[in-house]
């Protein structure tokens, strides 16, 4: 889910109208189910969703520069998207195993990003970002006790297996908020304005070290910037004086 917010966002649509789509959003609007050999629904009416709410079509007219992480589920490779077609970028990393038909673009058969990439920093590092602020939403769903549907057990499978690449991702991460949103499952869309709050509040309180955090890099750009600057006056003058 997290693409297609981060899309959005990306893409230039009014917060207020993200916000207002995630407070109405139902699985109806994202997928239909379709009981095939490969999953039990199709996320295709993603598109639909990105037309209604979405600034732009394709990567190269967003406005802020964005990724998506998908699985390629031949190789088990992540495969990032920065160019081209966004539904189906975006179809691709939501689809999550077991529940979602993987989809196919080109020769490959593609799955959710958050197999390889549960938070995908080293992503945003590769686009040029300075300063990476990751954002770990748990690793439960929303329910205690053991599972008792095959949904819950794909999905404890899957967050088992991400649990034991934090340190792989926060690697990638200078900083790292956790909302406290371990009750909420992830079809759990009539608790929108639960998970905003959460994270409202994981940045408000975080707010001071973000701050420090950024002021740090832009000084330590400036100072690198000045030596570099410093530098070709050097070299100038050494061509100068040898001349």
């Amino acid at each position: 889910m997290g693409s297609i917010l981060g899309a959005a966002y990306a893409s230039g649509a009014p917060l207020a109208r993200i916000i207002a789509t995630c407070r109405t959003l139902r699985f109806r609007d994202i997928a239909r189910w379709r009981v095939s050999r490969l999953g039990l629904a199709s996320n295709n009416r993603l598109g639909e969703l990105i037309e209604r709410v979405f600034e732009s079509r394709q990567f190269e007219d967003l406005r802020i520069p964005f990724a998506a992480v998908a699985t390629d589920l031949s190789s088990g490779e992540p495969v990032i998207f920065t160019q081209g077609n966004l539904v189906d970028a975006i179809r691709a990393s939501c689809a999550f195993p077991g529940l979602f038909e993987p989809v196919e673009i080109g020769t490959r058969c593609l799955a959710d990003g958050g197999l390889v990439a549960p938070v995908p920093t080293r992503a945003a590092r590769e686009l040029g970002a300075t300063s990476v602020l990751g954002i770990s939403v748990g690793m439960q769903d929303g329910y205690l006790g053991a599972p008792t549907n095959i949904f819950q057990v794909v999905s404890r499978a899957v967050s088992a297996a991400q649990k034991h690449q934090l340190e792989i991702w926060e690697r990638d991460a200078d900083f790292v908020l956790r909302p406290d949103v371990k009750s909420i499952a992830w079809d759990d869309f009539d608790r929108a304005d639960e998970a905003i709050e959460a994270g409202a509040n994981a940045a408000r309180r975080a707010l001071p070290r973000i701050q420090k955090l950024l002021g740090q890099k832009e000084e330590s750009a400036q100072n690198l910037e000045a030596r570099m600057e410093a530098e070709d006056k050097s070299y100038l003058w050494l061509a100068e004086a040898v001349r």
